[in-house]
């Protein structure tokens, strides 16, 4: 289910509460499209099954050069 009453100027409000003062009208609209896409694309994800082990980990591995 998506959030379709999602307005421009609740994204505008949303937007200038993190920085973002400056949109013009076309920014504002593209923003609202990729926040009720966003919001559609979460609502859509099984999270009730969800446990902690299932939060993807992301391996970093420092290798020496011996070379040096």
């Amino acid at each position: 289910m998506t959030d379709d009453s999602l307005t421009s100027d609740e994204v505008r409000r949303m937007a200038a509460q993190i920085g973002m003062t400056r949109l013009d009208d076309p920014h504002v609209q593209q923003l609202l499209r990729a926040t009720i896409g966003a919001r559609a694309r979460r609502a859509a994800l099984p999270i009730d099954t969800l446990a902690p082990a299932d939060e993807p980990a992301h391996v970093f591995h420092v290798t020496l050069d011996v070379d040096r």
